[in-house]
């Protein structure tokens, strides 16, 4: 059966839209703020994907999120050659920024591995200078006579970005790190498998064991993706999670809009309405 949906329901789902925007904005300060203490001394045109891989990669999927929702629901099936090769275009432009930024989030990576056992002096006498007290990624303070006492047992330092952090913290930051790399990729790859759904016309396998087969595959990946926003939050990063959480909520609404369409071609298909 067509899913049919109500004016309540399109509601939530352009407010979960409008949401994702929200979190643009804030991942944009964040970076910010991150990016002011670990490119101190400046920050070149190559920097900018690193220091601003989540605001960058949260835009580009903004966008890509709404192409996929104008594709799969809002636009008829034959459109005016024009829209669909600026729609087209427009999807490659962000499918490849998102690339750029899976490759910010791996270079991301410099942060957690570019640290090494301090073994220099007392770490409060440091204060006052320009290192800085690295609490999880991206949120960096100065280094005080308060927060350098905790690193009197043991302390990591990253030479590179001035940054000192406890065990426990380099831990947390490697953890968020790596999180943020295995999210990327996955998402990556269900997009790249919606986009081949799309350009396929993939009424045609409507029905058929192989589309079962790819459809739980990507059940699969979403799966993979709830644990990761579950294990932002285990990690004291609730934005995070709430951001994973609402992509997901996103990302079902298209796969609604998916199925939908797919069905919808596939009786066209059938009453031989559509070639």
């Amino acid at each position: 059966m067509i899913i049919k949906t109500g004016v309540l329901f399109q509601a939530f789902k352009y407010l979960v839209y409008a949401l994702l925007a929200v979190n643009t904005g804030h991942f944009f300060l964040e970076n910010f703020a991150g990016s002011a203490v670990t490119y101190g001394d400046g920050m070149g045109l190559r920097d900018v994907i690193v220091a601003y891989t989540d605001s960058i990669d949260t835009a580009a999927w903004l966008v890509l999120l709404l192409l996929l929702e104008l594709e799969t629901f809002v636009l008829p099936d034959h459109i005016k050659a024009w829209a669909e090769w600026t729609i087209n275009i427009l999807t490659v432009i962000c499918f490849a920024i998102i690339l750029y930024a899976l490759y910010g989030y791996i270079a991301t990576l410099w942060i957690p591995l570019g640290f090494e056992p301090y073994a220099g002096a007392d770490p409060c006498t440091l204060v006052g200078t320009n290192v800085s007290y690295a609490l999880a990624l991206d949120d960096y303070v100065p280094l005080t006579a308060d927060n350098c006492l905790t690193l009197a047992d043991e302390a990591y330092f990253h030479p590179e970005a001035n940054l000192l952090a406890t065990p426990e913290n380099l831990s947390n930051i490697s953890r968020l790190a790596w999180t943020d790399v295995v999210n990327a990729s996955i998402w990556v790859v269900i997009v790249a498998v919606l986009e081949l759904e799309v350009y396929l016309h993939s009424s045609k396998l409507f029905g058929t064991k192989f589309f079962f087969a790819y459809k739980s595959a990507k059940l699969l990946f979403y799966g993979t993706l709830f644990v990761c926003a579950y294990y932002w939050w285990m990690l004291g990063e609730p934005w995070d999670a709430w951001d994973a959480f609402l992509w997901l909520v996103a990302f079902f609404f298209i796969e609604m809009n998916m199925l939908s369409w797919q069905e919808e071609n596939a009786q066209k298909r059938k009453a031989g309405k559509l070639l």
